[in-house]
């Protein structure tokens, strides 16, 4: 057969086995929407490409920080339902949790959203699990935390994570605080890379990876990995700018970190007060590192978490001033000032929105009709559905 043929009956024999295991799909997927057992078994085990909206440490189930607790040595503190670092002094040692199926219950529930039903909202409980779990969830176990997140995401048909979290370990955090007060971002940037002292960061950044890598790869070999830098919102300007211009830069030498993401409460005081500038210097940085992309939590906002005015721009900025290419949540979208120029912005850029709607049910009351997932297709908006397997239990 001459090979000009041969390529082209082979594309269309793979076609034709494509369009066939679609239909095939469809069909079994019709007929289990009424079997919810069923119908999750079939949901697990389609592939289902990437996660572009992974939080580390929310992802790892309470059990896991509950036994790295214990063998490290580390402390409950009963009243707060939260992980200590040692003396535990008049605190229970974590090891105690062995003969305290009670305490041990209690604290699964408060490290995630097992069984969540109040007192305080699940905006609250999300947020402070995050505390409550810190000292387990150190330098020492981050790889062991990815290991964790690739097997169970690949047991799943997850292929490819974007994983988010602040490799630097809070360093870039801690030389924003030598920085003078109010200075120009221009001023900042120099002081913070004239003495190499950023420059260190980086490279610790990028050693700390190469660890959580090798354990990742080690436990889930055909998972492809990449990495988003996470900065604070909630910290003050000088410390925010630090880890942005440690993120710039390690996402400039290192092509494993694909990008930029500040996370933390957007309805925060430090978030809604410094957002305005926080959007400035992500317009300014972007100027110097063209290259390095950023994907934003903007919009994870409802009506009663803020403001009325609080709703109006979150999005439109960290799209129009930011440049963001993908946004987290969106979930404001049709408070926002302009919403048909900025939905037809973003269906012309391609900027995507990664929707999570188990999260925005739990966290922010948004279910059915009230979210914007309808309104962003019906525009033309790229939307991505994260996995939601893990957030029936872990907090991501």
């Amino acid at each position: 057969m001459h090979r000009g043929l041969r390529t082209l009956f082979l594309l269309f024999f793979f076609a034709a086995t494509a369009f066939a295991d679609e239909q095939s799909a469809a069909r079994r997927l019709d007929e289990l929407r009424g079997d919810p057992l069923l119908l999750r078994r079939f949901l697990e085990e389609m592939p289902k490409g990437g996660d572009l909206h992974e939080h580390l440490s929310g992802a790892v189930y309470a059990e896991s920080y509950l036994d790295w607790s214990m063998q490290d040595g580390l402390c409950i503190d009963r009243a707060k339902l939260s992980i200590t670092p040692p003396p535990c002094d008049a605190l229970v040692p974590a090891k105690t949790l062995v003969t305290d199926p009670v305490l041990y219950s209690r604290m699964i529930d408060a490290l995630s959203m097992r069984q969540f039903n109040g007192p305080e909202s699940g905006h609250d409980h999300f947020f402070a699990a995050f505390g409550r779990f810190a000292a387990a969830a150190n330098a020492q176990r981050r790889p062991d935390m990815l290991a964790e997140v690739v097997t169970r995401f690949a047991a799943e048909n997850v292929d490819y994570i974007e994983s988010l979290f602040g490799p630097d370990f809070g360093a870039a955090r801690q030389l924003g605080t030598s920085l003078t007060p109010g200075a120009s971002f221009a001023d900042m940037r120099d002081a913070l890379l004239k003495d190499g002292k950023a420059a260190a960061v980086v490279a610790n950044a990028r050693k700390s990876l190469d660890a959580i890598d090798a354990a990742a790869h080690k436990a889930s070999p055909n998972t492809t990995l990449r990495y988003l830098f996470e900065v604070h919102r909630g910290y003050p300007r000088e410390q925010f700018f630090a880890e942005l211009v440690v993120g710039f830069e390690t996402a400039s030498v290192d092509p494993r970190v694909v990008g930029i993401n500040p996370v933390m409460p957007e309805d925060a005081w430090a978030s809604m007060t410094n957002f305005n500038d926080q959007m400035a210097m992500f317009a300014y940085l972007h100027s110097i590192y063209p290259k390095v992309r950023l994907t934003a939590h903007a919009g994870e906002l409802a009506p009663g978490l803020v403001p009325p005015e609080g709703l109006r721009n979150h999005i439109r900025d960290t799209v129009m001033i930011a440049k963001a290419e993908r946004i987290g949540h969106g979930v404001d979208i049709a408070r926002e000032s302009g919403m048909p120029e900025l939905l037809r912005t973003m269906s012309e850029r391609g900027i995507a929105v990664e929707i999570c709607l188990t999260s925005n049910a739990v966290i922010l009351g948004v279910t059915g009709r009230n979210h914007p997932l309808r309104l962003y297709m019906r525009n033309n908006v790229r939307c991505s559905s994260r996995q939601t397997i893990p957030a029936s239990r872990a907090v991501t």
